[in-house]
């Protein structure tokens, strides 16, 4: 005979009168009302329903919660006993599984899957629903559910859905309303500002006109505006790290409202709540670390300058001229083309003299520069790192110009050496049809190709020499950016809050649900805390696009190829705080 489930509250000592909540898809008790006549339960449940307070959550349910039946209890074991009126569900062979009341205050709550608490980026939890994994993790949490079998139709899977645990996360909610209802404790309902009586006379006034010439010019500074604005996100990290702090600003301006003024708490609300602590937590974790660091370097600023003047003058100017000079005669018995040789030593030389003229003449201003990113540590840590970015970027400027000069040349030499292959294969390359033909050349072609291939033969050694140098340089600088680009990671989206809210209180990060047997032989609907996992999973995206950027075999295929080597882009690597349209439907 198939069974019908009903849900009932652990914290509710089962008395004589009417119990009251849901009755599908299963029968789940919220409360008792200490009442005798099912009219007086009809028009208490009516008016809390009404309440402003629960129509906040009432569009959650496809139906609204109603009296179940009369309770009594047993004689002996003290086990609940219902009633049931009819028409509201078979009352014959009733299977009870037990399940607790969680306070609003407590932010408690079940859940199938740690993906329902929006606290990830938003285009995680987006690719989480296009790929269908919040169902797929329901149903894999309660494959030992006993109502699959108890109270299931064939062939349609368990009836514990989201909204029977919408209604076990928001039972103790509704008792709340309707017990304030039948004590004559209502809370008065927030009434919308009422009009005034005495109408106001409206000034007349004209609004001023705004010319043609006027607009054009607004929209033309405005525009100028946003694109410089975009150029310096593209070339400077503390322009970029700046737009995430003002995003992180936009954000708890508009979330704090939600978070400290709602009056249900929901899944989503809970989401909002973790996650604009947890946005609030990294700020100040960052400006109390950047305001730490940011001292010890404005108190040290003299020695950093000394010593970051000796590393440049040192490293990166007389020892890049020494290098090229010893590159130039022929060191270690390998000949290079003498006048390519002298024409890469010279000009590159005179280019590093040259930087090394400016590095001389702003070393004085060292101090103040290291100073300057001290003073920004009031931002917080991430924006010092930020400005080390650019700091390295400018200081190794003159590197990456000759990187630049000498990748440009191989690439073009290896173009040159693979359109030749194809020449002696007798093929070319089809443009149109972005395809390698078979084709005729003629006797003139193929002697101007042979010609054209012992020149890059014996100029090819000499490029190589040269472009390992600098290629070799740049991958220095590349690894210290991917050094920094990670530390500003980590600090912009470590969840800090959730981590220590998984710590505290596990069962505020639910990871999903479970039906266990308690001892007293009833079943038990326990929650499951959310895996640690789970709560770093975000890193895992984060650690994914930071290794295939950085990854040695891409930098390597990237150097035999002469492909330029440029950090990662920060706007990969950041996430948006801002909920995107498509969340914002869901909630």
């Amino acid at each position: 005979m198939k069974a019908s489930i009903v849900l009932w509250p652990t914290d509710l000592s089962p008395e004589h009168g009417i119990c009251y909540g849901w009755s599908q898809p299963l029968l789940c008790v919220a409360g008792i009302l200490p009442l005798s006549e099912q009219l007086e339960a009809d028009l208490a449940i009516s008016s809390a329903i009404a309440h402003p307070k629960w129509a906040a959550v009432r569009g959650m349910f496809s139906s609204d919660p109603h009296a179940l039946g009369y309770c009594t209890q047993a004689a002996r074991n003290h086990d609940p006993r219902i009633a049931i009126f009819p028409g509201v569900k078979s009352a014959e062979n009733l299977q009870y599984v037990l399940y607790r009341r969680h306070r609003r205050q407590s932010m408690r709550f079940y859940s199938f899957n740690f993906s329902e608490l929006d606290i990830l980026p938003q285009h995680e939890v987006a690719e989480l629903a296009t790929l269908g994994l919040n169902n797929h993790f329901g149903e894999a949490a309660l494959l030992a559910d006993p109502t699959r079998h108890l109270y299931a139709a064939p062939g349609k899977g368990s009836v514990f859905d989201g909204e029977v645990l919408s209604q076990v996360n928001l039972a103790h909610f509704l008792s709340e309303i309707v017990n304030g209802e039948i004590i004559g404790r209502r809370a008065s309902p927030s009434q919308p500002g009422t009009p005034d009586m005495v109408m106001h006379r409206r000034r007349q006034t004209v609004p001023p006109t705004v010319s043609t010439s006027d607009k054009s010019l607004a929209t033309t500074y405005q525009s100028t505006i946003q694109a410089s604005y975009t150029l310096a996100r593209m070339f400077s990290t503390a322009a970029e790290q700046f737009d995430v702090r003002y995003e992180q600003g936009v954000y708890v301006s508009r979330e704090v409202a939600h978070v400290y003024h709602g009056k249900a708490r929901t899944v989503q609300s809970i989401s909002k709540y973790i996650k604009f602590h947890n946005c609030v937590w990294l700020v100040l974790n960052d400006v109390i670390i950047g305001v730490a660091f940011g001292s010890f370097l404005c108190e040290n600023q003299q020695f950093f300058a000394r010593y970051l003047h000796h590393g440049l003058q040192t490293y990166l100017v007389d020892g890049l001229q020494c290098t090229l000079v010893w590159l130039n005669n022929w060191p270690a018995g390998l000949k290079l083309n003498t006048e390519l040789s002298q024409f890469y030593c010279h000009s590159l030389v005179g280019g590093v003299s040259a930087w090394g003229w400016i590095l001389k003449h702003a070393a004085p201003h060292f101090p103040a520069l290291i100073w300057l990113i001290g003073a920004m540590g009031c931002c917080g840590m991430t924006m010092i790192v930020s400005l080390l970015s650019d700091a390295l970027t400018l200081l190794t400027a003159h590197l990456y110009v000759c990187y630049y000069v000498s990748a440009t040349i191989f690439s073009h030499q290896l173009s040159l050496a693979g359109s030749l292959w194809n020449l002696f294969r007798g093929k070319r390359y089809n443009v149109l049809r972005n395809r390698i033909d078979r084709w005729d050349y003629d006797l003139d072609q193929l002697l101007l190709g042979t010609i054209l291939f012992t020149l890059l033969a014996f100029l090819y050694p000499t490029t190589l020499t040269y472009y390992a140098l600098f290629a070799t340089a740049r991958l220095v600088v590349i690894v210290c950016h991917a050094v920094f680009d990670t530390v500003t990671a980590l600090l912009n989206h470590f969840p800090l809050f959730a981590l220590l809210l998984r710590i505290k209180d596990p069962l505020r990060l639910p990871g999903g649900v479970c039906v266990k047997r308690s001892r007293t032989g009833f079943l038990t609907l326990a929650s499951q805390p959310a895996p640690l996992s789970s709560i770093f999973r975000h890193y895992a995206h984060l650690v994914g696009r930071l290794a295939t950027h950085y990854h040695p075999l891409r930098m390597l295929r990237q150097l035999a190829s002469g492909k330029i080597l440029n950090p990662i882009p920060r706007a990969s690597i950041r996430y948006s705080m801002i909920p995107t349209e498509a969340s914002a439907k869901r909630h």
